[in-house]
């Protein structure tokens, strides 16, 4: 059993991390949902602290520690180029930095980590004990949505008594997934017809979804 102790460790590195010296966080991103998760984190307890978060891409190297107004700033890279966290390591700057498994388990010694693999403790702490939300359907529907921690625990903030998760978004999704499916059983089956049809079908679902929001 994970005590509560435990289960705030992960979040606590962040939340820690924009009051103290320590000048870089590593998260293993594990997928695209998982890392929006722990942005959205990141941005809650930056928003806090009136800490501005700026997003560098793995080309470009940090110049400073604030901005140009003397503010204080969070840069956030997102690489799995191992030379590339090594020279923003090197840096002087606070950053944090969303890589893969590997790159995680190079650097969990050296400095802080957070595994994304048990980001499903860490969306409970932060649900439960973070927003004070004790809602077992929004808690389960984020566990499997994790991009949609914001969306759905804001609408349960705002009206917590009409609260009904985002089915609209929920079925898009399925609907992908669905396309998904289909396009690998196509190739599975060496299908050129329906394997074509398939993806210009998932394109342009996802250029209409795109256009919607």
């Amino acid at each position: 059993m994970v005590s509560a102790m435990n289960k705030k460790s992960q979040l606590s590195i962040i939340e820690n991390f924009f009051i103290s010296e320590k000048e870089t966080v590593i998260i293993n991103q594990v997928n695209d949902e998982i890392r929006s998760f722990y942005l959205s984190i990141i941005k809650h307890y930056a928003d806090r602290k009136n800490i501005k978060v700026n997003f560098h891409n793995d080309n470009e190297t940090s110049r400073s520690e604030n901005d140009l107004f003397g503010n204080d700033e969070i840069k956030i890279l997102i690489t799995n180029n191992t030379k590339k966290i090594t020279e923003a390591t090197n840096t002087n700057n606070k950053k944090i930095i969303f890589t893969d498994y590997k790159n995680y388990k190079k650097f969990n010694s050296k400095f802080n980590c957070i595994n994304g693999y048990n980001f499903d403790l860490d969306l409970t702490f932060f649900i439960k004990d973070e927003l004070k939300i004790n809602n077992d359907e929004l808690l389960h529907f984020c566990k499997n949505n994790p991009a949609l921690l914001v969306s759905e625990t804001s609408k349960y903030l705002i009206n917590n008594n009409q609260y009904t998760k985002d089915q609209a978004l929920l079925e898009e999704k399925n609907h992908i997934l669905n396309i998904r499916k289909s396009i690998f059983e196509n190739k599975r089956n060496f299908n050129i017809k329906e394997l074509y049809l398939n993806i210009k079908k998932e394109v342009k679902y996802k250029k209409l979804s795109f256009l919607t929001y």
